[in-house]
């Protein structure tokens, strides 16, 4: 008993480390939304295809991958009215570009479309719809190196016909610190990494955990790259506007970004955003290591920096629970509420 009461003595302490130490939020709101490429050569749903460790094999989409992407864009369209997407990034690996490349033509097309019976009705053709402001392609979005498993069938690999166990293979997957087994210096699948990557990326990784994507890649991208640049379209935005709020007490709208990337590097971004490792009692990590990321299926988050470099705050939805998600990370369906709720933050006295 008395073990008992030091174990939530012990907790409650922890809790209240965590509380305190949370940097403070500051600037606008950001909104991500984040998107799966589209069923691969290697995801296994195309007739005679495999489920397959991919990592940083450079394969294309399938048939059912490029339809998947074009209506990923179409339903953009629909769910984001009144939204302008300021950038769009995607990694260097074919199945993602390819995607980003189809999913915003889909959007675009449809824009114009609805633009043009908008312009047709008020008689006014002066407004034209234009692309992003930015599309940018970047390594560090490139799914997690799945080291001497890329390549081998899923399914195969799980029942132990390469030498691993099926414990061992779900750990590699899902856990957020396990490393697969390393590529070596003379496989023929590294020689074609360095031949592929060596121009863009100086530190091609011979295999990766989770934590490790979210560490070396993703901290970095977001904070030097993804988010400087959405508070550039921010600072546009409101340029015209005169402001006095302080800046450590402001949550306007501020940038919104299209991420075209991986399940793994999607899933390293939202551990990031939501400072998964800074739990004290693993929840949340262990929600993200359980998380699913379907193909060409968007998903939306929003996030704010904080007074601390690199640390990044996730913004509460505000939506009904029956339609919350463990972690901060929603349909796209969701995001006209996420951004009335929001308002109605800003507005209250």
């Amino acid at each position: 008993m008395l073990r008992l009461f030091f174990i939530l003595i012990q907790t409650s302490l922890l809790l209240s480390d965590a509380l305190t130490s949370n940097p403070k939020p500051i600037g606008p709101i950001h909104t991500l939304i984040l998107t799966r490429h589209g069923d691969s050569m290697w995801n296994g749903k195309y007739q005679g295809c495999k489920e397959t460790f991919t990592g940083w094999t450079d394969v294309d989409l399938s048939p059912i991958g490029k339809q998947e992407a074009i209506r990923t864009g179409q339903f953009l369209t629909q769910h984001t009215n009144g939204v302008n997407i300021d950038a769009l990034f995607t990694s260097t690996l074919t199945r993602a570009k390819m995607t980003a490349h189809h999913c915003w033509w889909a959007h675009y097309d449809r824009l114009e479309e609805q633009q043009y019976q908008r312009r047709r009705q008020s008689k006014d053709y002066s407004q034209q719809n234009q692309a992003p402001a930015q599309f940018i392609i970047d390594h560090r979005l490139n799914e997690r190196h799945y080291g001497s498993l890329q390549g081998l069938i899923k399914a195969e690999t799980e029942a132990g016909v390469h030498g691993h166990s099926p414990e061992d293979v779900n750990e590699w997957r899902r856990s957020w610190y396990a490393i697969p087994p390393q590529l070596t210096d003379n496989d023929p699948r590294r020689i074609e990494e360095l031949r592929k990557y060596g121009n863009i990326c100086d530190d091609i990784p011979f295999s990766e955990s989770l934590s490790m994507v979210a560490e070396s890649r993703i901290r970095p991208f977001l904070e030097d790259t993804l988010t400087p640049i959405l508070d550039d379209a921010y600072d546009i935005k409101s340029s015209s506007l005169s402001t006095d709020k302080p800046q450590n007490e402001s949550a306007e709208e501020g940038g919104t970004a299209l991420v075209v990337a991986h399940a793994n590097s999607i899933r390293a971004l939202i551990g990031v955003v939501c400072n998964v490792e800074q739990d004290p009692l693993g929840l949340a990590l262990g929600k993200l290591e359980s998380m699913k990321i379907p193909t060409a299926t968007p998903l939306v988050m929003r996030y704010r920096k904080t007074v601390e470099e690199g640390i990044f705050f996730p913004v509460d939805s505000g939506i009904d629970k029956d339609v919350k998600n463990d972690l901060p990370v929603y349909p796209l369906t969701s995001l006209q509420l996420m951004r009335q709720y929001s308002q109605s933050i800003e507005a209250a006295p």
